[in-house]
């Protein structure tokens, strides 16, 4: 990837010359990177703005395209894209702005506001799956993904490795790779539907009354639950169980108006919370490989409500015990590193 300044230099004259003329390479803003890779840059033009997306990875950047180009034709709420180089690896698309989910969540002085703004997103969840699912097949860059069995042991691995051996230094216990198995083949037999993969608050923007969907390009085809569960059992924002119980009823009527209702809501149910599992240790992998590799140590912050999440599910689920005495042992471990430790950011041992 180019040197930043000519970066920008690039970016402005490439603007200039698809309607967004005037931008100042000085004046372009870097915006948060969270834990891509791509940089975003904000590009002010007149009155109005566009966002330049410059990816490192071509393939990453074509699975964007196509993706946002199937789901504009679903109907739902992405990106407008306004010019490509190919060659450069630069997009100018939408700019959808400051504000997205997690902000306006933690901004909200009532509760209620809170559960309006879940609401909002499940419909807009429920609806993404429902479009989207029977058209898979007419978008090139998704007709051979599925998020399947070895995909799940990838996360779990990842877990694994980054996790409790590195960021804990901790070995897994015997008997949990049986788990991980078990878990695994449990997900891998739901009916696989449109799956975002990282449908997090985050990644959903409020942009002029809407809710616009940011980072789909790994999209593919998996359980209805592994959203869900991204979304309600998110560690970036808290909800509490019974308001979790409630977003989930809406969630079912919001599939039911669509006409395709939940018929086992307890089994559902159920399969959430073993995605949940899935997705906080995800997270959790995530974070510890985020902070330590890629110097990204702000992502720290977020491992204690990850774990918090995954003891809540697995006092439901007892059917883990291995799983259960391995969350509880790296709890207490971190906890008593963060307590001898200087500040009350954990870090790895």
């Amino acid at each position: 990837m180019s040197d930043d300044r000519t970066l920008r230099e690039q970016i402005c004259s490439f603007a200039a010359a698809h309607g967004f003329a005037g931008a100042d390479p000085d004046d372009l803003r870097l915006l948060a990177l969270g834990g891509s890779d791509r940089r975003f840059y904000r590009v002010p033009a007149g009155n109005t703005t566009c966002v330049a997306m410059v990816s490192p990875d071509a393939d990453e950047q074509n699975a964007w395209l196509a993706i946002n180009r199937f789901l504009r034709s679903c109907a739902v709420s992405v990106p407008q894209v306004y010019a490509c180089d190919g060659s450069a690896r630069i997009l100018l698309v939408e700019d959808a702005g400051d504000e997205n989910l997690c902000r306006s969540l933690h901004a909200a002085s009532e509760r209620t506001t809170v559960l309006e703004l879940y609401q909002r997103a499940l419909t807009l969840l429920a609806e993404l799956q429902v479009r989207a699912t029977p058209r898979m097949q007419s978008c090139p860059c998704l007709r051979a993904r599925r998020f399947g069995y070895a995909a799940f042991r990838a996360e779990t691995d990842y877990f694994i490795r980054s996790f409790l051996r590195e960021y804990c230094r901790m070995e897994a216990p015997h008997g949990l790779d049986e788990e991980f198995h078990r878990l695994a083949q449990t997900l891998a037999a739901e009916p696989a539907v449109f799956m975002h993969r990282d449908f997090q608050s985050q990644n959903i923007h409020l942009a002029c009354g809407r809710m616009m969907v940011i980072d789909f390009q790994t999209a593919t085809a998996g359980p209805p639950h592994y959203d869900l569960a991204s979304l309600l059992k998110d560690a970036y924002f808290v909800l509490n169980p019974g308001e979790r119980d409630l977003l989930l009823r809406h969630y079912f009527s919001s599939r039911a108006a669509l006409g395709s209702p939940v018929h086992d809501t307890a089994a559902f149910i159920r399969t959430f919370h073993l995605c949940g599992l899935q997705r906080n240790m995800q997270a959790l992998a995530a974070f510890s490989f985020l902070g330590t590799y890629k110097k990204k140590t702000h992502f720290y912050a977020h491992i204690p409500t990850a774990l918090d999440c995954l003891k809540e599910a697995l006092s439901i689920l007892t059917d883990y015990p291995r799983l259960h005495a391995t969350i509880a042992a790296a709890h207490g471990n971190l906890s008593v590193e963060s307590h001898n430790s200087a500040g009350s950011m954990l870090r790895p041992i």
